[in-house]
């Protein structure tokens, strides 16, 4: 699964790896479900960014965060989301624990990365407003990180993006072929326990851990 993940990049950054502007710098080192995350989506023939939550409503009040890509096509209302509701989730990387207490940061060898995600408009009774929230589609670990954690967030591959924001392309389709397709390298190392706090957000969160208690 994908319970936490960074996105520290420039405007710049994010420009080239996806294709759209308007978007200023971002340092978010400890992104949780319920916040606010950075979205791509199609508009018309050019992509947009646009801010959704983290997690869909689910009928018992919690949240659904991370939807398995393997069975998404089975249930009829993500289904209609994999075809009418695709986006990329973009980020620098994403947290695993290994065990209850030690947790890893796995990020890409250089760059920015794009976790293919869905999502959907839901009412807001409190607000009284119709509200963006997206959910990350998730698979298999790859066998080299399998020692980590047994799931991992669906990557898009750079030349796949258009793909799998198109809506001229079954989504089913596309993302077989994305989960089929040599996966991308991840580096991994351990890192402090304090990313287990959503209310830490800052640059020591990334950085290697020496201490193996923590």
């Amino acid at each position: 699964m994908c319970g936490r993940f960074a996105l520290v990049a420039t405007s710049n950054d994010i420009e080239q790896e996806f294709g759209v502007s308007g978007v200023g710098p971002i340092a978010r080192y400890n992104i949780a479900p319920s916040q606010e995350i950075l979205t791509i989506v199609a508009d018309g023939l050019a992509r947009a960014a646009m801010a959704t939550i983290w997690g869909f409503r689910r009928s018992d009040g919690g949240l659904l965060i991370n939807i398995r890509s393997e069975t998404a096509a089975e249930r009829p209302h993500i289904r209609r989301l994999l075809e009418h509701g695709r986006c990329i989730i973009p980020a620098s990387g994403f947290y695993e624990w290994v065990g209850p207490k030690q947790p890893y940061f796995l990020r890409p060898h250089s760059g920015l990365m794009g976790i293919a995600g869905l999502l959907v408009r839901e009412r807001d009774l409190a607000a009284g407003k119709l509200v963006l929230r997206s959910a990350i589609l998730t698979r298999a670990a790859d066998p080299t990180l399998a020692h980590l954690h047994g799931r991992m967030p669906v990557i898009v591959p750079r030349a796949l993006y258009g793909d799998w924001l198109s809506p001229s392309f079954e989504g089913d389709d596309v993302l077989r072929h994305i989960c089929a397709g040599e996966p991308i390298p991840l580096q991994w190392y351990r890192v402090s326990a304090r990313v287990g706090n959503v209310a830490n957000d800052d640059p020591s969160l990334l950085e290697p851990s020496t201490d193996p208690t923590h």
